[in-house]
């Protein structure tokens, strides 16, 4: 995992919520595993946080490998 970054907002509905954007380095594990990967990785920073229990945030997560992350963040004009 190369980087979490949270950011606090509303969702679609107007609850409060977190966004977890989590960086994955491309080659952290086989493409077969990607989702129990993300599940885990999702359900360890829940625990920890307790985001909705101690925060009263809904949790929501935005998963990313590094080779995605560098495209999204060119400029448009390069």
């Amino acid at each position: 995992m190369l980087g979490v970054t949270p950011s606090l907002g509303t969702d679609w509905d107007g609850e409060s919520a977190v966004f977890i954007q989590v960086v994955l380095d491309d080659s952290a594990v086989p493409r077969s595993q990607l989702l129990a990967y993300t599940k885990q990785i999702s359900q360890a920073i829940v625990q920890r946080i307790r985001p909705l229990e101690d925060w009263e945030v809904l949790p929501y997560f935005d998963f990313q490998m590094e080779s995605e992350n560098a495209k999204l963040n060119e400029p448009s004009w390069a």
